[in-house]
């Protein structure tokens, strides 16, 4: 598995100049009010990526970058019973292939692939599928199921603890026709499969500026935590980024 992350790596740095097609680059930046759930009061995402003319995308991005205080762990160590606070810790690097298919002028298909890696270990394999509607309209619909299936499972007590999860990601979006705005609602829902979790929803409510050249966005977003010892809507998150294609 690591000689395919090598590979996708390769060839995601190198599409542009080996065929046509366009490419892009996002980031944001990310604040939380429950500075613990993603270790960090602040945090970011970049992603790059390429579509070949032929619908085969390869991307890489690089989230859960920690730009804030990361004084917020509660680990302890039974050696010694020194409890460490400091939550810091390196950012997690997908990997992805992705493969689009046009069914007719509104309907479209994918199914593609995310290696999903943390201090250059696996974490999860993630395997999806697409498919979304464009209305003539400016509506359009989609949905992704992406499965994260865990690279290692842990034993506790004698029990399998595991995080497997699906991850459904449904979005309702519209651009407007007479002013470049686009807005996006995404309902992202987790079914975890794990004795310590409990499945989870999200809301995202995106405005993206769909001007010529970077198109800047503003998000907010609502996230239920899955642990079983803490559960509810616990983090909520402002999202301010933008996207460039080329």
């Amino acid at each position: 598995m690591k000689k395919l992350a090598l590979t996708l790596l390769c060839a995601s740095i190198a599409a542009p100049a080996l065929a046509g097609g366009s490419s892009y680059v996002t980031g944001n930046v990310q604040l939380h009010d429950r500075a613990d759930f993603n270790g960090s009061d602040v945090t970011s995402t970049l992603e790059a990526g390429h579509t070949f003319t032929t619908g085969t995308t390869l991307l890489v991005e690089f989230d859960g970058i920690q730009l804030g205080n990361t004084d917020y762990g509660t680990a302890e160590f039974k050696d010694t019973g020194v409890v460490d606070t400091d939550s810091s810790a390196s950012a997690y690097t997908t990997l992805g292939i992705e493969q689009s298919f046009s069914v007719n002028d509104n309907l479209w298909v994918a199914a593609g692939y995310h290696h999903l890696l943390h201090d250059g270990e696996v974490i999860q394999y993630r395997p999806l599928v697409k498919v979304g509607y464009n209305f003539d309209n400016g509506l359009s619909i989609s949905n992704r199921t992406r499965m994260q299936i865990q690279a290692n499972n842990s034993i506790d007590s004698g029990v399998d603890i595991t995080n497997d999860q699906v991850r459904l990601d449904n979005n309702v979006a519209y651009q407007f026709k007479d002013m470049p705005v686009n807005v996006k609602y995404n309902n992202v829902y987790y079914v975890n499969d794990g004795v310590n979790n409990d499945n989870s929803m999200e809301h995202e409510l995106r405005a993206t500026w769909t001007r010529a050249g970077v198109q800047p966005y503003v998000e907010y977003r609502n996230q239920e935590s899955s642990a079983k010892s803490n559960p509810g809507h616990n983090n909520n998150v402002l999202v301010v980024g933008a996207s460039y294609g080329f």
